[in-house]
Order: C-alpha cells, then sequence, then structure tokens
C-alpha cells in the first residue's frame, strides 16, 4: 500500500505540472495588460498554487476526520518553505548551466541574478504580516470562520497594493513578456501527446491563438484535471501517514508540498531563463501570499461557515508540532530575506546556502517524525500493558 500511495504522489505531481502549464497559459492570456511584476505576485501565483488550495479543501472537507486541517497548515508551510528557498536556488542554476536566452534566441550562461530590492520588500512584507496572522491563530484554541476571512483580507490588501502601484506609476515593469512562446507555434505535437500532457487548446482548438472564449474553456478544463490530481494527493498522503504511523502533517510537510510546489518551480525557471528575475521571484513569494491567506483562508472560512469552528486541540493534540512548523516558516523567511537584499547578487554562493536551510528544514521534520513515532510506540506499550496487568 506504501508503494501505490507515493506512486500516486509521484503521478499526481506529473499530472499537476502539465495541467498547471495549461491552466497558466489560459490565464496569463485573460491577464495579459497586466505588468510583470504585477502579473507575475497575482496571476502567475494564483495560477501555480492552485494545487495548494485544492490539496488543502480536499484535506480538510474530504479527510476532516484523519486531522485534514493539520494537513492543510502543513502542506502550505512546507510548500512555502520549498518555494522561498528551492526556487531561488534552482533559477539560479539554470541561468549558470542553460543560459538566458538574448533577443537574437541564442542563450547566455550567467554566473547570477539580481533582484530590484524593492520588489523584495514588498512581497516580503506582505508574507511576513500573513504569516504572523496565521502564527496568531493558531495560538488560540479554536479557529473561527472571520480568521479565514481576515487572512484573505491580506490577500485582497496585498493585490490593492500591486493595483495601486500599477496604476500610479510605481510597479515594476519588465521588458517583455510572451516572447518566451515565440517558438509554440511551429508545429503541433501529435494528439496523444497533447492528451497526455493536458494541452487543451491543442486538443480542443488546433493550438490556434487564444481569445477570451477559449481561455476560460482551457482554464476550466485544467481546473478539474488539477482538482482529481489534488484529491488522488490527498488520499496518498493520508494513506501514506497511516502505514508509517505519524500525523498526517508530517507526510504533508513534505510529499504534498514537494508535489504542490512543482508547477510553481516550473514557472519560475521559464521566467529566470528569460532574463525576468523579479518575476521568477515574486511568484514563488507572491506564491507563499496566496498559499497562506486564500490556499488555508479560503477552505477555513468556508468550513466555518457549513460546519462551524475548528477545535484545535481535537485536530493537532497540543498544537506544539503544527505552531513550530508556522514559527519555522517565519524563521525561514527572514533568512532569505537577508540573503535577497545583502549585497544586489544571488550567486553560487547563495544557492547553495538556500540548499542547506531546505535540508536543514527537511532534517528537522524527519528528526521530529521519528520521536512523534517512537514516543507514539511507547504509549501504546505502556497502555497495551496497563491493560493487560489490570486485565
Amino acid at each position: 500500500m506504501l508503494a501505490l500511495a507515493l506512486g500516486t504522489v509521484v503521478l499526481a505531481s506529473v499530472v499537476i505540472m502539465f495541467a498547471c502549464d495549461s491552466f497558466e497559459d489560459a490565464s496569463s492570456y485573460l491577464g495579459r495588460n497586466m505588468p510583470n511584476g504585477v502579473k507575475g505576485a497575482t496571476i502567475n501565483a494564483i495560477g501555480s498554487s492552485l494545487p495548494e488550495l485544492l490539496t488543502a479543501t480536499f484535506l480538510l472537507f474530504a479527510f476532516k476526520d484523519e486531522d485534514g486541517f493539520s494537513g492543510g497548515v502543513a502542506t502550505c508551510a512546507g510548500s512555502a518553505v520549498f518555494n522561498a528557498v528551492i526556487i531561488p536556488a534552482v533559477s539560479v542554476l539554470a541561468v549558470m548551466f542553460v543560459g538566458v536566452k538574448q533577443s537574437d534566441g541564442t542563450r547566455k550562461k550567467v554566473s547570477f541574478i539580481e533582484l530590484n530590492k524593492a520588489t523584495v520588500l514588498r512581497d516580503g512584507a506582505f508574507f511576513v504580516l500573513a504569516e504572523l496572522a496565521l502564527i496568531y491563530f493558531l495560538g488560540d484554541s479554536v479557529l473561527m470562520w472571520w480568521m479565514g476571512g481576515a487572512l484573505m483580507g491580506i490577500y485582497a490588501l496585498y493585490f490593492g497594493f500591486l493595483m495601486w502601484q500599477f496604476k500610479t506609476g510605481r510597479a515594476v515593469e519588465d521588458e517583455d513578456d510572451d516572447d518566451d512562446d515565440d517558438d509554440d507555434d511551429e508545429e503541433q505535437a501529435p494528439k496523444w501527446k497533447q492528451l497526455l500532457t493536458f494541452d487543451f487548446n491543442g486538443l480542443f482548438f488546433g493550438g490556434e491563438d487564444f481569445t477570451t472564449g477559449r481561455a476560460w474553456v482551457v482554464l476550466s478544463s485544467a481546473t478539474a484535471v488539477i482538482g482529481v490530481a489534488c484529491y488522488g494527493l490527498s488520499w496518498a498522503v493520508v494513506e501514506t501517514a497511516h502505514v508509517l504511523d505519524v500525523p498526517l502533517y508530517f507526510t504533508t510537510v513534505v510529499l504534498a508540498a514537494a508535489a504542490t510546489s512543482v508547477p510553481d518551480t516550473v514557472l519560475s525557471v521559464k521566467d529566470a531563463l528569460n532574463g525576468n528575475y523579479d518575476d521568477a521571484v515574486a511568484n514563488a513569494v507572491g506564491s507563499n501570499i496566496f498559499d497562506i491567506c486564500v490556499a488555508l483562508g479560503l477552505p477555513l472560512f468556508a468550513y466555518g461557515l457549513i460546519y462551524g469552528n475548528i477545535e484545535l486541540a481535537a485536530e493537532f493534540g497540543d498544537g506544539a508540532d503544527v505552531q513550530i512548523l508556522r514559527i519555522g516558516l517565519l524563521v525561514v523567511t527572514g533568512i532569505v530575506l537577508a540573503l535577497f537584499l545583502i549585497g544586489k547578487k544571488i550567486g553560487k554562493g547563495k544557492a547553495i546556502a538556500l540548499f542547506s536551510i531546505y535540508l536543514g528544514w527537511l532534517g528537522f521534520i524527519l528528526y521530529r517524525a521519528v520521536e512523534v513515532s517512537a514516543s507514539s510506540d511507547v504509549a501504546s506499550f505502556v497502555t497495551h500493558s496497563l491493560a493487560h496487568v489490570t486485565g
């Protein structure tokens, strides 16, 4: 059963990656009039974070008897850490070994990327605000519907600030956005390949240029496929937790987080390879803001209105481990922002530091999982022994 569950995680991540590609093509067309810095932090971030939203929703509603909300928190926490450290590091390696696309179509290898610090400060500030709000809410014994609304309100504030920057001319704009797809129309892939890669524009419209109607059809189709994959992913992490006899948030913080972060990684690397460094990082950080404010906030808001409050004592036991995850994310965020803001360049040294942070994070999660599993075994042994003695 463990092999089946892990295989489902891998399959779901591949399906999510391809389906999100179609989703992002359609959403990019619908948001084509937005500047790059704003689009990367909103349209692209929402598109690539849809798996976190759907996975958190399924875990909360379909698996609510399996500590589903803790799984949703851990999915978004793990995904946020992955986005914050792995995506910038992989983007640096991509421009170093693959090269940045030039105006003549050639690629030039570079040893570092540069970011606009105003963009980093903007997105970092809202990300920290969202984290602090969630940490505060998790410190209570009960989660109520208005807390989900408050988290979504932070995202609305973030989006409003981006629109204000755009309208007042303060938004960071890159020169080109959609030039990187100029080779897409050279030849159409065969239908079987379009089906396997969920290329709905090719399947339904022969790869013709988007119209608003076509974009919505592709968007809806991709969303349906992503939804099926996320449900399978939710089942897989729940089953893995059962087999390994660990709390759900341990399997979600690693497996579900990595699987749902694939689209963010692919999109950001594409941006980096095309020289859109600010978009590459804005997508990663914007996705994190979306993960906390909407991917958790919206399910919490809906669940509270439908079923009532979520009792943290019932969901998390003493809640310590989930709270540690949130505080750990805040610490990681602070370190990553410092790396981004110190100096003008992000090169090989900082990339190695980012990878090291993630390895440390995984080591901590593994240590806690083993410790909790051992404690559970001891408690089970003591309980069984006492029952035997008293029986």
